[in-house]
């Protein structure tokens, strides 16, 4: 008996496979974990807080509050001792004087000054005037506003000792005072002692 021949004839070894269509394509793909975006932040989140905490605690190990930054150049050294100053970090000032500076005026005879002169150091401008270099020795002069409004002329001698910069002496001068007072202050080492 003959067979009627099939509609679809199959190629040989082919398996029979019912008629199925494809699956529709929904507009909006089902997320398989609809917490997943949630997950991904908090991940993120707790990484950035991680490396926050980290650099912070690196930076205060290697530069402890009352040790000074950088002090790479003279005139550098200078600045970040005014910002010390100008921000009430007088410990971490005093740490950019030399050696023998420190061993001629101790810290509370320097803080003392400071108490009693602070408005001086809080300048809103310098300006350098010269600058004597040498290998090891700089003389520098500036010229420094402050927010009181007085003018100062200060001039610094800053040495080198292993590889950094600290300021061995200080001589500060009235050049205009901001209300027409007549002024003079000598913060250089030998007087010091005498400010009060």
């Amino acid at each position: 008996m003959d067979e009627p021949d099939s509609p679809d004839p199959q190629a040989p070894g082919a398996s029979a496979a019912p008629n199925a269509s494809a699956p529709a394509l929904s507009p909006h793909p089902r997320n398989p974990n609809p917490r997943l975006p949630r997950k991904i932040a908090a991940l993120f989140a707790s990484s950035f807080v991680a490396f926050t905490l980290t650099t912070w605690f690196l930076s205060r190990v290697s530069n402890p509050a009352d040790t000074p930054g950088s002090a790479s150049t003279a005139e550098g050294v200078i600045r970040e001792q005014l910002d010390a100053l100008a921000q009430g970090k007088t410990r971490v000032a005093y740490a950019f004087f030399s050696p023998r500076y420190r061993s001629d005026v101790p810290f509370e005879t320097f803080e003392a000054m400071v108490r009693a002169h602070g408005d001086m150091f809080r300048t809103t401008s310098m300006r350098k005037e010269s600058e004597f270099e040498s290998a090891t020795r700089d003389e520098i002069k500036l010229r420094l506003d402050t927010a009181s409004g007085d003018r100062f002329v200060a001039r610094y001698t800053v040495v080198s000792i292993e590889g950094r910069w600290w300021i061995d002496e200080m001589n500060w001068r009235i050049e205009t005072p901001g209300d027409g007072r007549t002024l003079a202050l000598d913060l250089s080492a030998a007087t010091a002692g005498a400010c009060g």
